[in-house]
């Protein structure tokens, strides 16, 4: 069982939860993700890692709510249990060796672009960043995609 540490609603159809645990937030790199089950009855569903912190062992998924599973996992609040997180899962994204990197997200896939963007920009890449939503209420990670570019530009 993996604990809820955090819920944010990014706005009425995306939420952010961050999840305790340790061995997915020692081993994420930036474009894997995980797999879980809200209980143990549930479809297992995959979400991008958007953020892992291995010193506190959280790692942080984003989802928009549009079926049944999300629905469900949207139920739970902090504190509350996810019966199952596995991962991470899936090749990384390769970093090392760009100088100048252009990262283009839209809507709730700004959750995917985001550890990307960090991950260059932290390895010292140029990062110039481009988000799109659909209106000004659909607006995630502004602050988080400003703080790891060099350019941003949000349509």
């Amino acid at each position: 069982m993996y604990k809820i540490l955090k819920k944010e609603v990014l706005n009425p159809t995306v939420t952010k939860l961050v999840v305790e645990a340790p061995f997915v937030a020692k081993h994420a790199k930036a474009g894997q993700f995980i797999i879980l089950r809200v209980d143990k009855d549930s479809e297992r569903i995959p979400f991008t890692i958007e953020d892992a912190d291995p010193a506190t062992g959280a790692v942080s998924i984003i989802f928009q709510i549009v079926g049944g599973m999300t629905m469900l996992l949207n139920t739970k609040e902090e504190g509350d249990f996810i019966h199952d997180f596995v991962g991470p899962l899936g090749k990384p994204s390769e970093i090392d060796g760009n100088k100048k990197v252009a990262i283009i997200g839209g809507g709730v896939g700004c959750a995917i672009a985001l550890p990307t963007a960090k991950a260059f920009h932290q390895a010292g890449a140029q990062v110039t960043s481009i988000t799109g939503f659909r209106n000004k209420d659909l607006v995630i990670l502004e602050d988080e995609f400003q703080a790891n570019s060099d350019a941003f530009y949000l349509m």
